[in-house]
């Protein structure tokens, strides 16, 4: 009610889901009882004006109905985890009402004065009007509401109705008036009747929500009235249909934390309601007066409407939601119709309430709601009579009349909602069922867990739960900003990289500065950080030149080649060592030899050799390989003991495997004795 009654698309009770749409069940949880009691006032006032000859009656009546009650009783159940929920409502979903009393400065008081205001449409009946006009209609209506959730954002809902009505009516104007003794009032005469409604909801869970849903018509049977006249006496019995308006109903809502939004359109189909689609006199069928009217009215002859309803809920005071709502509606009396509804003067254009709950616990809720509504100006048209019927007259309009009625209304409507489904061991206004840390209070927006020191990150997942810190750091501090906590930084003062435990690498060569002892200049990883240098500056990094100190071309890894023409002098003076027959020690002549050998190596110092000693096939392998090896070995020792670096040459002995000449002839044999010295690369 405090919304304007928009609840098609905005499901924030369980009666409003209940009475404009079903299938908005689905978002609630049970079991909850809802109970809601309201004191509705009217003010409607009836005017009317008659011109005769000489004289003009006109005037104006107050209603002094008094205070009318309206209940609503609704109850819904279903399990948490169910796609079903379940409901049952009693509704007073439409009712009229006037009282207004006959005018006491009538013709037929001895105090009439003419001069004097006075409404003629209150007169007495025996002078034309129709003496105190009173009506009371009330429509309950009883729902059976099931709700099926097909997915998590859409649901449906059914809801068969069974309804009870109560009409009475004084003068009753469905009877036909008796020519002596005017119209006859009616008893409280009942009537029951059926209907059902449909509806579809859609909630995005991002905050908008879809409604829409229809209400048949409600049928109902007849009403039968038994009549009495003015003197006490018995009038015919009369039956009357008066059926509800179908209503198409469509709604969006949205959510969020602090807001809840509605906004609803309604269509009304008057038109094609039974009671409400005729209008004017009925016609006598059979008798001496038949095909003449009969001065009992045929209906209302309302027309369609449309209605709409907006309203906000403001959720800033804790405990404590407030509500707006506005309603719009059409006007259904036709001016031209307007006599006829003199009994149901129930038009109000413009409503306006105010509404706000307050929650002594999660599952126990009052709710309060005011309204004031108002027809916004007079419903106007032209007295009738039926006896003033003519081809060119056919509603007996009385020339030079006037029948009008305005009207405002208030109402204070106060209820109580409990649920006893929800559980919150906590107290932190989540239910147990809802809340990831049911025993100790925490927050909506980390599922009912703590964040101790408010930094936006839960406990649970808080690395630094008592020290304020950073999300993206996991709560924990980040004094130097580098994006890795305090708690795991290994340099906390200083912006550093992920990789090195936010410890920097200042010229970035991938060594952090604490082990870099080059900090300022980019160098290797496995130099400690610090560039590789090139001391005989010949191109080629020192840890990777094979001869560091001296020059030479990257494709010999740095070191100076050995040319052909030197080795040709290396292996011309070695091929010249000799040794004593079957020993390795030097005849005397080699000495020379030996020293140029000598000489011509200390050129080369940085370069690797090999010296190779090499045998005929006189004699057994095991014999030759021993000789071959003993001989290299005595060439390299002299070198090595003439000062040739002893990491930078190897000697092998190979025996007689690799001949250069022919062993069969002695010439052969003896060239194949020999000592190789090559450039070892």
């Amino acid at each position: 009610m405090s919304m304007g009654g928009a609840a098609t698309g905005q499901p924030l009770d369980i009666s409003g889901v209940m009475h404009w749409n079903p299938a908005g069940l689905s978002a609630f949880s049970g079991p909850e009882v809802k109970v809601d009691v309201g004191a509705f006032f009217s003010s409607p006032t009836l005017y009317s004006t008659v011109k005769a000859p000489g004289i003009v009656f006109n005037g104006e009546t107050e209603d002094d109905r008094g205070t009318s009650y309206l209940p609503a009783l609704a109850f819904m159940w279903g399990d948490k985890g169910s796609k079903s929920k379940f409901g049952i409502s009693a509704f007073g979903i439409s009712g009229f009402g006037v009282t207004f009393p006959e005018e006491a400065n009538n013709p037929g008081s001895s105090s009439f004065n003419p001069a004097e205001p006075a409404n003629p449409i209150n007169f007495p009946q025996q002078f034309g009007g129709f003496g105190l006009i009173e009506s009371n209609y009330m429509l309950l209506q009883v729902g059976f509401t099931w709700a099926y959730a097909i997915t998590d954002n859409f649901s449906f809902g059914l809801q068969p109705t069974f309804n009870y009505s109560a009409l009475e009516l004084a003068p009753n104007p469905l009877a036909a008036p008796s020519q002596t003794k005017g119209y006859p009032t009616s008893d409280n005469a009942s009537s029951y009747g059926y209907g059902g409604q449909a509806g579809l909801f859609y909630d995005s869970h991002k905050g908008i929500k879809l409604g829409v849903s229809y209400k048949s018509p409600q049928y109902f049977s007849e009403f039968e009235f038994e009549n009495t006249y003015l003197d006490g006496s018995e009038a015919p019995e009369v039956a009357f249909t008066m059926d509800y308006p179908a209503i198409y109903s469509a709604g969006i809502g949205y959510s969020n934390k602090l807001l809840d939004l509605a906004l609803d359109y309604r269509y009304v189909d008057y038109e094609s309601t039974e009671g409400f689609e005729a209008s004017g006199w009925q016609i006598a069928q059979e008798g001496q007066f038949a095909g003449f009217p009969t001065g009992a009215v045929n209906g209302f002859g309302w027309e369609n409407i449309s209605v709409v309803s907006a309203g906000a809920q403001l959720k800033l005071i804790n405990k404590l939601p407030l509500r707006f709502g506005y309603t719009y509606s059409d006007n259904p009396i036709n001016e031209e119709l307007a006599f006829f509804s003199v009994p149901a003067t129930a038009v109000i254009e413009h409503a306006f309430q105010f509404g706000f709950s307050y929650e002594f616990s999660r599952a126990f809720v009052f709710d309060a709601v005011y309204h004031y509504g108002t027809s916004d100006g007079r419903t106007t048209g032209q007295l009738m009579n039926p006896m003033m019927i003519t081809n060119d007259n056919p509603l007996g309009k009385i020339p030079q009349s006037m029948v009008a009625y305005d009207m405002t209304t208030s109402m204070i409507q106060v209820g109580l909602r409990y649920n006893w489904g929800i559980k919150d061991r906590d107290k932190d206004g989540i239910d147990d069922d809802e809340d990831a840390c049911p025993d100790t209070p925490g927050l909506e927006q980390f599922q009912g867990c703590p964040d101790r020191d408010n930094d936006g990150v839960e406990d649970n997942k808080d690395k630094c739960p008592d020290v304020p810190g950073l999300i993206e750091a996991a709560g924990c501090p980040d004094t130097d900003g580098d994006g890795i906590n305090d708690k795991e930084d290994l340099c906390p003062d200083v912006a550093g990289l992920e990789q090195f435990n936010g410890c920097p690498d200042t010229d970035g060569d991938g060594v952090m500065d604490k082990m870099d002892e080059c900090p300022e200049e980019a160098g290797a990883v496995d130099n400690k950080g610090c560039p590789y240098k090139d001391a005989d500056g010949d191109g080629v990094m020192d840890n990777v030149d094979r001869c560091p100190t001296v020059p030479g071309p990257a494709s010999n890894q740095g070191c100076p080649e050995v040319s052909a023409d030197t080795q040709k002098q290396l292996t011309d003076l070695a091929r010249a060592i000799y040794f004593n027959t079957g020993k390795a020690s030097f005849t005397d002549a080699t000495q020379v030899r030996l020293m140029k050998v000598s000489e011509l190596l200390g050129t080369h110092k940085d370069l690797p050799f090999r010296v190779e000693g090499h045998t005929d096939n006189t004699g057994s392998d095991k014999i030759n390989d021993k000789l071959s090896q003993d001989r290299a070995n005595a060439v390299m020792k002299y070198l090595i003991d003439n000062g040739f670096p002893a990491d930078k040459i190897r000697a092998i002995g190979y025996g007689s495997k690799n001949p250069i000449s022919d062993n069969s002839t002695k010439l052969g044999r003896q060239e194949n004795r020999r000592v190789d010295i090559f450039w070892d690369k």
